[in-house]
């Protein structure tokens, strides 16, 4: 592990990577990363998050975009994201979908180092045809699963609260019920790049060793990022900017691309 800037991050990132974002929907969205990328002109980008908002719109609005994988895109309760739906409307951009435990089980087929995942999510759906998944036949009870793949992003980003100077990682804790998919992401990456909010002394990591969720093994790049999920949350340190999201909404990609 190394601290660093984003100048170095985006020197990680060539034209047609494979790039992962945390978060899900409002929560914990590495937006500071997205708009580093936007600023360096990056390119062809095949997108991939567990639920994208603020990440995917400010990335579209740059023109980074080739394909997004995800389970949803939209502003939660504040709206849709407008810019992901024009993208996919005029064809611009492939939308990926999986369902949620399709793109879980392929990170977590990644971080097994197993060549697919059984599950029954999304059989009998669209979405298997359209990700030519295969099944296989459960040996002891005969049913059927789907085979999902593993996902390996070329690079994931990721927003937690804070890290020590090792890059021993923190989330909130108790987690919530989505903290588990940045970790894969995070483990399932080639490259993993991480923003925290603070950097703080190993003493403070030590006293709540079951906050720590990524160890400095795992992250490739440091980042000190405050504010880096605005305006986004960030558990336990700041909620949404209702006010700013209200007036923004599914225009956020410009907006922030403004900023």
């Amino acid at each position: 592990m190394r601290r660093g800037t984003w100048d170095d991050a985006v020197a990680l990132v060539s034209d047609g990577s494979f790039v992962g974002f945390s978060g899900a929907v409002l929560r914990g969205k590495p937006v500071a990363a997205a708009k580093a990328l936007a600023k360096a002109g990056k390119r062809d980008l095949d997108v991939i998050t567990f639920t994208g908002s603020l990440d995917v719109e400010l990335l579209l609005a740059a023109g980074c975009v080739r394909s997004v994988t995800s389970s949803y895109v939209g502003m939660g309760s504040h709206g849709l994201a407008k810019g992901f739906g024009r993208a996919c409307s005029d064809g611009s951009i492939e939308d990926r979908e999986m369902s949620e435990w399709m793109l879980v089980g392929g990170l977590r087929a990644a971080t097994m180092g197993v060549p697919f995942i059984p599950t029954r999510a999304a059989l009998g759906s669209d979405l298997v045809t359209d990700r030519a998944y295969k099944t296989v036949v459960d040996p002891y009870t005969g049913d059927e699963f789907l085979a999902v793949p593993p996902i390996h992003p070329d690079i994931a980003f990721i927003h937690a609260w804070r890290a020590d100077e090792d890059g021993n990682v923190q989330f909130p804790w108790p987690p919530d019920h989505l903290a588990d998919a940045d970790v894969l992401l995070a483990k399932a990456a080639k490259v993993t790049v991480v923003s925290v909010e603070q950097i703080v002394s190993r003493e403070v990591v030590a006293a709540e060793p079951e906050r720590t969720r990524l160890f400095g093994f795992e992250v490739d790049l440091l980042i000190e990022a405050p504010g880096g999920a605005r305006p986004g949350s960030c558990p336990p340190l700041y909620r949404e900017d209702e006010e700013w999201l209200d007036a923004h909404g599914g225009d956020a990609g410009p907006a922030l691309l403004a900023e």
